[in-house]
């Protein structure tokens, strides 16, 4: 074989070095989709590495609502502005899950699901309703390319989703969850496990292939948390994140009500973070998560932690909340606590989450990255 450069075998470069190559490619975007360009063996290292190397290494985008505009945290991320793109008006926002909006839509001809590309604004799928009756309030893309679907405490629907345009199964799963569980308000995948968390901080863990469905949740019980009525359960919610080894969940501690009985402010007085010892099973909380930062999207119901992204002008043990009232981030340190009398985190209150169709900008990674 002539040993030239034009005739090495690059796309079958050992596993180690490539990686490498990848990590000094890092935080810019359009690097990374150049990487994913070159081959096959190349964009396959890139998904493998996705959740361990890649994401952790590249701050969120935040999509600018009402505008729909993607920003990015640093230029070193996209150096370029992107364009913005329409949302249907009469669309309700499920999540932010694995590089998609999962919106969903009552009015025909477009009634149901749709999973719509978080970075272009294109539709991917436009998927019927199981039924046109229910109240859903919360849907997430599965690692198994299965889009989980929540409509009540006891149960929830699964449905197998292919590639754009393509669904060879059109059939919706029903699986049961625990008596005990109440409502479900986000997934993540953790150590290779799918787990979820409620709105009361419980831990559930799917089987999504268990038979009979109503084996596929199971609750993993966890001591250690404050009391459900000491932090807030749906507007900012609690939040499960996984920061490398650790799995770490955030809860917004609330301050006392303000006002009067027609119109009551709450307001955030602390955001608390608890990291599980697996062990043990118990939940202790920790005011220094070490070089990692949480970015918390209120609003798509999801949080990603970042490590080693300090030029970008991220700050380590840091958390940075998308919420309603803050035209950016707004950062804040774990287990800070605001002064009795104060009026709480700022801009963190229910009473601004009651007025917008859509309760605040959000965070969103690109689908490469998933």
């Amino acid at each position: 074989m002539d040993p030239s450069p034009e005739f090495r075998d690059w796309a079958n470069l050992p596993e180690l070095p490539l990686s490498e190559v990848l990590r000094g490619l890092l935080p810019c975007l359009r690097s990374v989709y150049a990487f994913a360009a070159a081959c096959q063996p190349w964009r396959r290292l890139l998904r493998d590495s996705a959740a361990d190397l890649v994401r952790p290494r590249i701050p969120p985008l935040l999509l600018l609502c009402p505008t729909y505009r993607v920003v990015p945290f640093s230029q070193l991320v996209v150096a370029a502005l992107l364009s913005s793109y329409p949302v249907p008006g009469d669309a309700t926002l499920l999540s932010a899950s694995r590089g998609h909006l999962v919106l969903l839509r009552r009015r025909d001809p477009f009634h149901g699901l749709h999973l719509v590309d978080a970075l272009t604004g294109a539709t991917r799928h436009a998927l019927p309703l199981p039924s046109p009756h229910f109240a859903y309030h919360y849907a997430a893309l599965a690692p198994s390319r299965r889009l989980l679907l929540f409509h009540s405490k006891h149960a929830f629907f699964s449905l197998p989703v292919g590639d754009a345009g393509h669904n060879p199964r059109l059939d919706w799963t029903k699986h049961s969850l625990p008596r005990a569980a109440s409502f479900v308000r986000s997934i993540l995948e953790f150590r290779g496990r799918v787990l979820g968390l409620t709105d009361r901080a419980q831990l559930l863990e799917f089987h999504l292939d268990a038979n009979p469905p109503n084996k596929s949740a199971q609750m993993l019980h966890a001591a250690g948390l404050p009391e459900v009525s000491t932090f807030d359960r749906w507007h900012f919610g609690p939040h499960l994140v996984a920061a490398g080894d650790r799995l770490l969940l955030v809860l917004f501690m609330m301050g006392p009500k303000l006002g009067h009985m027609f119109e009551t402010l709450v307001s955030v007085k602390k955001v608390g973070v608890y990291a599980l010892d697996m062990v043990k099973m118990r939940w202790e909380e920790v005011d220094n998560i070490g070089a990692y930062s949480l970015f918390v999207d209120c609003a798509g119901r999801s949080t990603a932690a970042c490590v080693d992204v300090e030029n970008c002008g991220v700050e380590a043990n840091r958390i940075y909340i998308a919420a309603p009232g803050c035209r950016d981030w707004y950062a804040w340190r774990p287990g800070r606590e605001v002064p009795l009398g104060g009026q709480g985190l700022g801009p963190l209150s229910i009473q601004a989450m009651n007025h917008l169709p859509w309760p605040s900008q959000i965070w969103i990674y690109p689908r490469l990255l998933f």
